[in-house]
């Protein structure tokens, strides 16, 4: 098996661009408040469109990014509401 000398640095490369792509995501829609994907992705030149969409489908899991579908072929990105903690870990009796 070859081992590349940089691929542990690599891993680490991608984790830090995740992690700034989505402080920026964060930035942006705290500044406009609610936009679509292909604005956000507008705001972001040095992203790609397809970078913007998979940081925006792990915030949204994550509960950072709130996705909103007013209608057909429509959907609204904004900042989801903060909830603490004990509410995030709650389960449905």
């Amino acid at each position: 098996m070859i081992h590349h000398p940089f691929s542990s640095c690599q891993g680490k490369d991608d984790m830090a661009q995740a992690y700034s792509l989505e402080s920026a995501i964060h930035q942006q829609l705290a500044r406009v408040g609610t936009c679509s994907l292909d604005e956000l992705a507008a705001l972001l030149p040095g992203y790609s469109w397809a970078q913007v969409f998979a940081a925006v489908d792990r915030m949204t899991r994550e509960g950072t990014v709130a996705l909103k579908h007013p209608g057909q072929f429509r959907y609204l990105l904004s900042l989801a509401p903060r909830r603490s903690a004990e509410a995030r870990h709650v389960t449905p009796v």
